[in-house]
């Protein structure tokens, strides 16, 4: 016989479930952008860990998910939500409550279960890992705003950061510019630019690429009029409670405020190579300390960080909306071009990150002496350098890094009907036709 507390989970689970009793989603979940890990999602059959920062979309895209497997025909009973992150259904364990909610499902041969918000459970990697090896039966989908210490060999994990800037661009109704998708280590790129086309790109992309430097990718960010309104709501929603609720849970980190101190010290830090002991100085902290919550606030989204040839790393923001909500910035901070050009490097950076781990290649800093190199993209078909604005001695980096190739990006050019420039070894491409083709 059940327990009061049994029956209410049951209740919860029902009330999470309503496709059991009418066959479809509710409209209010049912319409969302979709995103470019859906259809990895939607096909793979492994076990799959979706990791992003709160407020990226991994909700929305697990309902895109369910909405498509019952619009295909599949048993509403078949398929199984179950938010971790709800207060009465965290009194269980974890391996317990997914059998629990797969008692209705008993009749199906390979139910869909997904699992939202592991992040609240403490040690929810090893929980979710047994998961995986203990119930082979369900296909799981699951998703976590904290990423795990390690990747693990027994599920794939999928990263659904904040909308990318073609994203962001589609969400806000511009027509598709016809850009042929960019590859870094094969780009397609036309043999001739003619004047009109690319003064068209650089009319209607500029000034979409500033207005998502200021605002970021966060979806419900992209439509609220009011930028101080949807600043707030990134603090609270996305830092504050990364900060101050998921890491704890996850990490056990006991001095937040610390925590964040070295969050908003990186912010500030600029686009060069970030030491770990200047910066341990500047907050008062030894460089042991600071590296570990380095290390923690990339797990939770926050930061992206890129390694070098050397142990110096450097950190940027995950998305350029976490530095302007933290630092209260508005359209003011395009006019200042160390800001500017940090967050241009950001959003660059993460968009290379995705393109690269999407592909299974590798990016690195470079830094020999006065010789810096931004991004260095290596993979089977070879080696390419991803460079920003004016760069010194491009040939000698080419040569250093054994790359084959280098994108020299620029943020913008003068308002002249010029042609975009292709030689042999160097491309000039503005950056936000860079970010909007890449594929």
């Amino acid at each position: 016989m059940a327990t009061h507390r049994e029956t209410e989970i049951d209740g919860v689970l029902r009330a999470q479930n309503p496709w059991w009793a009418t066959g479809a989603l509710p409209v209010r979940v049912r319409h969302t952008q979709p995103r470019r890990a859906d259809r990895r999602l939607r096909e793979s059959e492994r076990p799959t860990l979706v990791v992003g920062p709160r407020r990226s979309g991994k909700t929305a895209t697990l309902y895109r998910l369910l909405d498509d497997h019952l619009r295909r025909g599949r048993p509403p009973l078949g398929a199984v939500y179950v938010p971790i992150d709800h207060p009465l259904l965290r009194l269980m364990e974890l391996g317990p409550l997914v059998d629990r909610a797969l008692r209705p499902c008993e009749a199906v041969e390979r139910p869909l279960l997904l699992l939202d918000g592991l992040q609240t459970l403490p040690d929810w990697p090893e929980r979710f890992l047994e998961l995986v090896k203990t119930r082979p039966r369900p296909r799981i989908l699951a998703a976590s705003a904290v990423a795990p210490a390690t990747a693990e060999a027994e599920y794939d994990t999928v990263a659904l950061p904040p909308l990318r800037f073609r994203e962001y661009c589609d969400l806000r109704g511009l027509p598709d510019l016809g850009a042929p998708p960019l590859e870094i280590l094969e780009p397609r790129l036309p043999k001739e630019s003619r004047p009109e086309e690319d003064y068209l790109f650089d009319r209607v992309l500029d000034p979409m690429l500033a207005d998502y430097l200021v605002r970021g990718g966060f979806p419900e960010a992209v439509f609220e009029p009011d930028l101080a309104a949807a600043q707030q709501a990134l603090r609270e929603g996305v830092v504050a409670r990364a900060v101050y609720q998921d890491l704890p849970a996850v990490v056990g980190v006991l001095k937040l405020a610390d925590l964040e101190r070295v969050l908003l010290a990186t912010l500030m830090h600029g686009t060069g190579p970030l030491v770990v002991e200047a910066l341990s100085d500047e907050v008062g902290l030894d460089r042991a300390t600071v590296a570990r919550y380095l290390d923690h606030l990339e797990r939770a989204q926050l930061l992206t960080g890129l390694r070098g040839d050397r142990p110096r790393g450097r950190y940027f923001p995950q998305d350029p909306a976490v530095p302007n909500a933290l630092l209260g910035r508005g359209a003011e901070v395009l006019a200042r071009p160390e800001a500017r050009d940090h967050l241009l490097a950001g959003v660059v950076c993460s968009h290379l990150v995705s393109h690269c781990a999407e592909r299974g290649m590798s990016i690195h800093s470079f830094r020999e002496g006065e010789l810096e190199g931004d991004f260095v993209v290596a993979g089977p078909q070879g080696t390419r350098l991803v460079l920003l604005g004016e760069v010194a001695e491009p040939e000698r980096l080419l040569q250093r890094t054994q790359a084959d190739a280098a994108f020299l990006l620029y943020g913008s050019r003068s308002r002249r009907l010029e042609a975009l420039s292709f030689f042999e070894s160097l491309l000039h491409l503005p950056a936000a036709y860079f970010l909007y083709a890449l594929a």
